[in-house]
């Protein structure tokens, strides 16, 4: 069975403040559904054996969104970053061995094929972890992908973070990831809030899994639609756009 040994993590538990609106983010709907349940979807053909999603603004809410059965769900009552939000779920994960795909609950365009891409490449090269990235000369807010001299995947430096010279890479992380399940939770223990948001960063375990000789690889996707994450009103109409042009052209 293709999602054997592979569990799915969805953060979902932030407020979505340029929203302007008390709805938690990812119930803003798209195409008549919330956003979540999108992200649901294209989870759907990997047929992960568990499915964890981590809630918190108005955490209630967002597990009645959720059809029963379909997901298990864990609190990050604060809001101290993605490697935090993660981390929450370590109690639920301990007696799953294997692999978590890790991805955000407002990201509804992210397409099935691409997931199960990621899932496949990490899986044939035995990583420790894989991530997904965007390869694009348009201008964006997302962290930057840096590589060594030779081409491998050094770490990634969020965009608030960056030097000028980093912010000239034009290779983005997406905030989808998979890694090793064992070596995330290891890495997360050493990850520190020493940043410029003072959060906790996910992506900073990606410069812990180099330090401990593991391979992390990246796979590079062209579409920049797959991976708008929806942060304002102005994003969730461009992803309707985006959503009604997928569905006029399959």
């Amino acid at each position: 069975m293709q999602g054997k040994g592979l569990a799915a993590v969805i953060l979902a538990a932030g407020k979505g403040t340029r929203m302007c609106s008390d709805l938690p983010k990812v119930l803003h709907p798209l195409g008549g559904r919330p956003l979540l349940l999108h992200v649901l979807d294209a989870l759907r053909p990997l047929a992960p054996e568990r499915i964890v999603i981590v809630v918190g603004y108005q955490a209630d809410r967002v597990r009645q969104a959720v059809p029963e059965g379909v997901a298990q769900f864990v609190e990050q009552t604060e809001q101290l970053g993605t490697g935090h939000a993660v981390q929450q779920t370590e109690g639920t994960l301990a007696d799953f061995s294997g692999h978590a795909l890790i991805l955000c609950g407002d990201m509804p365009l992210i397409r099935p094929e691409t997931l199960q891409d990621l899932v496949a490449r990490h899986r044939e090269l035995a990583a420790a972890c894989t991530l997904l990235s965007l390869k694009s000369k348009g201008k964006k807010d997302f962290g930057r992908v840096i590589r060594t001299p030779e081409g491998r995947v050094d770490r990634i430096v969020e965009n608030k973070d960056a030097t000028p010279q980093e912010k000239t890479v034009d290779e983005y992380n997406s905030g989808v990831y998979c890694f090793q399940k064992s070596i995330l939770f290891k890495a997360l223990k050493g990850v520190d809030n020493r940043n410029a948001q003072q959060e906790y960063y996910l992506t900073d375990t990606v410069a812990r899994i180099n330090r401990e000789g593991l391979a992390v690889e990246a796979i590079q996707t062209s579409d920049a639609s797959e991976l708008i994450g929806i942060n304002s009103l102005e994003d969730l109409v461009a992803a309707e756009r985006l959503f009604s042009q997928r569905a006029s052209n399959p």
